[in-house]
């Protein structure tokens, strides 16, 4: 059990990050869409700061032209938890540590997925913050949790949770993409799943992180930050968290 003068929240990315597929490039690859090609120059050009985030995904989804039973029947159905999620779920439950999924992923989407992935009852013991969509046949019209570049700037639920915290609470924030980029300034410690745009943001601008390839490599980490093992080393030049060995 965790030490009980730790106090620890968890906040998650979806798609790319919980979900090992990222349920928006699913339905915007197909050949009937946008296509893989066109999305990764879009891709790119968000990577290099030559269009918002939040343009870029609209162009993306403005592409999108299947019905929602065509994209959870051809694709969604098929998605992937990370293998080590349900463990850490399982984990955080057992230790009061409460998870957050903040996304830029689609309401509905993510919350069927969640369900599939954990069941129902366990499914509601996490909170989804996320943009959502209404889908009228084949036409895909997003609304967006608020007017940041990001359609939903995930800074702002760590800024609220945090408010609600004690001082010495420590965030921990997981992502994989770019917009994950303004909540990551807000948590803790950084986790980057390895060999994706936050790492890579992350190495371009001396931003201290924790690569992960799955859940269980985060349960890990934050099994022996609960448990006094490691703590944790702020860098007063970036404002970033460095873990530190303790035993």
């Amino acid at each position: 059990m965790m030490a009980p003068s730790v106090k620890i929240q968890v906040f998650s990315d979806f798609d790319g990050t919980l979900c090992f597929d990222d349920t928006g490039v699913l339905l915007v690859d197909d050949h009937r869409c946008l296509g893989p090609g066109k999305r990764k120059a879009l891709d790119a050009a968000i990577l290099n700061g030559e269009i918002s985030y939040r343009g870029g995904v609209k162009q993306m989804w403005d592409t999108v032209t299947l019905t929602l039973e065509e994209a959870w029947s051809d694709y969604l159905d098929k998605a992937r938890v990370d293998r080590g999620f349900p463990a850490f779920h399982k984990y955080c439950c057992d230790n009061e540590i409460p998870i957050t999924v903040v996304s830029s992923g689609l309401y509905p989407l993510l919350q069927r997925l969640m369900i599939k992935f954990l069941g129902a009852e366990h499914a509601k013991e996490i909170e989804i913050v996320s943009n959502d969509v209404i889908i009228d046949g084949n036409k895909w019209d997003i609304q967006w949790h608020d007017e940041s570049i990001y359609g939903n700037d995930k800074s702002k639920v760590l800024e609220k949770a945090r408010q609600r915290a004690s001082e010495d609470t420590i965030f921990v924030f997981c992502g994989d993409g770019i917009s994950d980029i303004s909540a990551a300034k807000h948590a803790d410690l950084l986790f980057a799943r390895k060999g994706r745009d936050l790492e890579t943001h992350c190495d371009r601008n001396g931003i201290p992180y924790v690569s992960f390839d799955s859940f269980q490599d985060i349960l890990v980490v934050v099994d022996r930050l609960a448990s006094g093992k490691t703590r944790l080393e702020k860098d007063d030049g970036n404002g970033f968290c460095r873990l530190v060995n303790v035993a």
